[in-house]
Parts: structure tokens; sequence; C-alpha cells
């Protein structure tokens, strides 16, 4: 089940993107600095329209949209519990962030990616525009874009 996320979730949804991160094998420096990044407010959970998935009473991934402008919208984050990786929560979670964006106006999704997710958006149909600069020196990331419009066949 998905479901907005509650900002009592705050910390615990942001362990688990520092848990998720975390099976990439990133040296303590580079989780020092992705802690940061990763960690959600009880504030921000409104506004960024948290959702989390739930099974059977636990949380087992989540995602936030940040609004860029009229049109954009970008999926901050979009994190699953490392032992419930290949079970398509990600995959259930990509597309109701989609859902979400797109009622609420929004025609395009941007993406900056861990570089080992970036499989994962591209067989969603995310399309490659750049690699950015990261937040670790010396590193760069993908910049994936995805259009929420429909394209007639």
């Amino acid at each position: 089940m998905i479901r907005p996320a509650r900002p009592g979730e705050a910390e615990s949804i942001s362990a688990l993107a520092v848990r998720s991160k975390s099976h990439w094998k990133y040296t303590p420096e580079q989780m020092a600095v992705f802690r940061v990044e990763l960690t959600v407010t009880s504030e921000q959970i409104p506004g960024r329209r948290a959702h989390v998935l739930e099974e059977a009473g636990r949380v087992v991934g989540f995602y936030t949209l940040l609004p860029r402008d009229a049109r954009v919208a970008e999926l901050e984050h979009l994190f699953v519990e490392p032992t419930e990786l290949g079970r398509g929560v990600g995959t259930a979670l990509f597309h109701h962030a989609c859902d979400v964006a797109r009622q609420a106006g929004f025609q395009d999704l941007v993406i900056q990616s861990d570089p080992n997710a970036a499989g994962f958006y591209r067989a969603l149909g995310a399309r490659l525009e750049r690699e950015i600069p990261s937040s670790i020196p010396g590193r760069t990331i993908p910049y994936f874009a995805y259009s929420l419009v429909a394209v007639a066949p």
C-alpha cells in the first residue's frame, strides 16, 4: 500500500534512505556527506508530497517530489530497504510518484540519480540528459528527465 508519509515518520524514512544508500558500499566519508542530503524533516514531508510503501505495517520504501517550477518536479528521493530490492517496490513508487506529479499539473519529472540507480531509471523510460557535479568532489551523477505527458501512438 502506498500512502502519504506522516510527519512523525521523517526520522525513520531518513534512516531508510541511509541504509539504502549504504547498500552501494560508499566510504564513511562519502556517507557523512550523503547523510545530510538524505535527511527528510517532518516539515518537508507535506510540501514534498512524500509517500511511503508499506507492507504488513512496515515501511519498505519512500519517495519525495520537489517542485522546481510550474511544469517540472524533481524526484528528490526514491529509496527502498536493501532487503526489498528487486521486488518491484522501486518501480511501484516511481509510477506512483509520476501519477502524483501528473495530478499536481507537472509535465516533466527530473531525477538526479545515484550512478548505481541509473539502469533502474533507464529501464523505466527516463532519458539521460547529462552528467552533473556530485556533492562529492571529482564525482558526477546522471541527470534524467521523464515526460509526464502522454504521447499519442
